[in-house]
């Protein structure tokens, strides 16, 4: 609901000042809440070291497994990183 949620109002509020249509905002809404029907989201955990070699695990919530790896392994290089194995990093960390 937007009346309660202002970052959600404010993207609102900057897509009609750009006239985008109703119907492509609501579309955009549903698509980000999980709500069209045979979306399947699924949580998956991804392990790196980011710059000066800072362990990082990140989790993420995704319908397309294979889009999301690329665009984690493309920020990872862009900022100094690199994307792991499974395991290669949560050894260092208590809880994951």
């Amino acid at each position: 609901d937007h009346e309660l949620n202002p970052r959600l109002r404010s993207a609102i509020f900057a897509a009609r000042k750009e006239n985008l249509p109703k119907d492509k905002i609501e579309t955009a809404i549903k698509n980000a809440t999980g709500n069209v029907a045979g979306e399947n989201y699924e949580e998956i955990q991804y392990e790196g070291h980011g710059p000066s070699g800072t362990a990082l695990i990140i989790h993420a919530l995704t319908n397309n497994r294979n889009r999301t790896a690329s665009e984690v392994r493309y920020i990872f290089s862009r900022k100094g990183g690199n994307l792991g194995e499974t395991g290669s990093v949560s050894y260092l960390f208590d809880h994951v």
